[in-house]
């Protein structure tokens, strides 16, 4: 079976959104302008993780009383991951003048792009819907 990759975005929102605005205008716009685009593309699965204050609650809890317990809580608002078989076909979809056009400049209504990072890797899953695959 051929590899999935994903391309991950460890993406901030700007410093004058409050949470609540950012992930409402994530979830209920800014998915709406990429998910047609992307599955049009041929990427095989978008999601985002929302990386809030409660959720960071959550992850002290997962963690302990620590010290490095706030250290090691990642800082990113949100984990967006797009996945894909073959590179080309996300460099189709980004080169794509829709994605230019489109959903790049709606970026500036909620991205910090100076702070966002990025990685590609492959991804491994061991258990699907509560089962070992």
């Amino acid at each position: 079976m051929a590899r999935l990759y994903a391309w991950v975005i460890c993406a901030y929102r700007r410093k004058d959104l409050s949470e609540e605005a950012y992930h409402e205008y994530l979830s209920n716009h800014h998915s709406n302008v990429v998910k047609h685009h992307l599955a049009k593309s041929g990427m095989v699965s978008y999601s985002i993780t929302h990386n809030t204050s409660e959720t960071k609650a959550m992850t002290a809890r997962v963690l302990g009383d620590n010290p490095q317990t706030q250290k090691s809580t990642a800082d990113c608002d949100c984990l967006v991951q797009i996945t894909f078989h073959d590179i080309e076909d996300y460099l189709k979809a980004r080169n794509d003048p829709y994605y230019r056009d489109v959903i790049v400049p709606d970026h500036q209504h909620f991205a910090d792009s100076e702070k966002t990072v990025f990685f590609t890797g492959w991804v491994e899953t061991f258990v699907v819907n509560g089962r070992v695959v």
